[in-house]
């Protein structure tokens, strides 16, 4: 044996003979492919990413061995927020929770328990790195009352508790979050800061997968907070939108914010939403380029709450669409499946189009009511929503990501 690494043709001498380069298709090699280079050929699937090798050349017979691929179970997490724990109205009982649940987005049913966040919190936002499973949530209301830095983190189709990921560069709450998916960032823009009515226009970002403190990205348009994001996942664009402008009494806003997530540098404008409002819920389809803004608060009357849904188009600037309604959790003072209410999370199930929005609440005619109900839609085709399930317990305030964006 030479020892002497060639081509085919030296065979005989023993030698590794090189795999051949490999052929790429937007469909999977079939038993007629007859692949010229015989056994060994590779080929890829350019639409799936799957990977096929040639173990049989045999004429109108070939046979391939496909990569072997592994799915994730999808899941849809909720935690967090402000409860009465099933109590209605009952102002002695009412606090944060850290309570963590989940559903699985293809199957209508109530959440499910999960764990539990290191501290209880609301006014927090999370997202994830997608399909490699690892949902971070930050920010929020501390224990103490005042705004958090802490960031949490779990492995999203593993039941258990929160872990310590690192710290924001300040504490925040009522912000906005986004990543770009399975490349691994993710961020927070926005949000309210120490102080009565202290907004900021800070955004911070982190490496999903390695945990560490948060650093700084660049500055929204303006500051606001009760702010909302969403994002197209791996097509790296990262969106802000909503909010209430610094100075509480400045009103809120209908101004929507974009940047390239794997880059850094400050917010660009890119539209409009159908109205000024606040804490809306979020979610998108991901790589689909679909964005939703769901519910929320109208500036002026503590009584104005908004069951709107507006869309838009992420990889294209421009103003919203309205989409149709959220159509059930009926506020007392409004009529039948008006659906309107604030600090709602919005989850989805990504490319598969199932948008979701959980939890909620108004206050209305001098009477709280906070809700469990999950709401969802189809988020390629414009509609109202319908009932999904509900939450373990009736909070706002809570936030939601799932492991099912790319």
């Amino acid at each position: 044996m030479s020892g002497v690494i060639s081509d085919n043709t030296v065979r005989s001498s023993g030698v590794v003979a090189p795999l051949s380069s490999a052929t790429t298709d937007a469909s999977n090699p079939a038993r007629d492919t007859n692949p010229t280079d015989g056994v060994g050929t590779k080929w890829i699937n350019t639409t799936t990413g799957q990977i096929f090798i040639c173990i049989d050349a045999t004429t109108d017979a070939n046979e391939w061995v496909g990569q072997k691929q592994t799915s994730i179970l999808p899941r849809v997490i909720w935690t967090g927020g402000n409860s009465d724990y099933d109590k209605e109205h009952d102002f002695g009982y009412p606090g944060k929770i850290k309570d963590i649940s989940y559903v699985t987005p293809d199957t209508l049913g109530d959440a499910t328990d999960f764990g539990d966040l290191i501290n209880t919190n609301q006014y927090f936002t999370g997202t994830s790195n997608g399909t490699n499973e690892r949902g971070v949530f930050g920010g929020g209301s501390s224990p103490a009352g005042g705004e958090s830095n802490l960031i949490e983190y779990f492995t999203i189709t593993t039941p258990g508790n929160a872990y310590h990921f690192g710290n924001l560069i300040s504490g925040t709450m009522q912000a906005g979050s986004s990543s770009n998916g399975t490349s691994d960032r993710a961020m927070w823009s926005g949000g309210g800061i120490s102080g009565t009515d202290v907004a900021t226009d800070k955004i911070d970002y982190i490496t999903v997968s390695t945990p560490g403190n948060a650093q700084d990205f660049g500055n929204l348009q303006i500051a606001k907070e009760y702010t909302a994001g969403t994002d197209n996942g791996s097509n790296d664009r990262g969106i802000n939108a909503s909010g209430t402008k610094q100075g509480g009494s400045s009103g809120n806003t209908d101004t929507i914010d974009y940047w390239t997530i794997s880059s850094t540098g400050n917010a660009q404008d890119f539209g409009d939403l159908t109205a000024n409002r606040a804490a809306p819920a979020t979610c998108s389809n991901d790589t689909n380029n679909r964005g939703l803004f769901m519910a929320g608060s109208y500036q002026g009357s503590p009584n104005s709450y908004s069951n709107n849904i507006d869309y838009i188009t992420i990889s294209s600037t421009g103003n919203a669409t309205d989409f149709g309604d959220m159509a059930g959790a009926t506020p007392s003072g409004y009529s039948n499946n008006n659906g309107a209410r604030g600090h709602a999370a919005g989850a989805s199930s990504g490319t598969a189009e199932r948008g979701m929005m959980a939890g909620g609440y108004t206050s209305i005619s001098s009477v709280s009511n906070w809700y469990a109900q999950i709401e969802y839609v189809t988020i390629s085709t414009p509609g109202n929503s319908t009932a999904f399930g509900n939450l373990e317990h009736r909070v706002y305030g809570p936030a939601g990501c799932s492991n099912t964006a790319n």
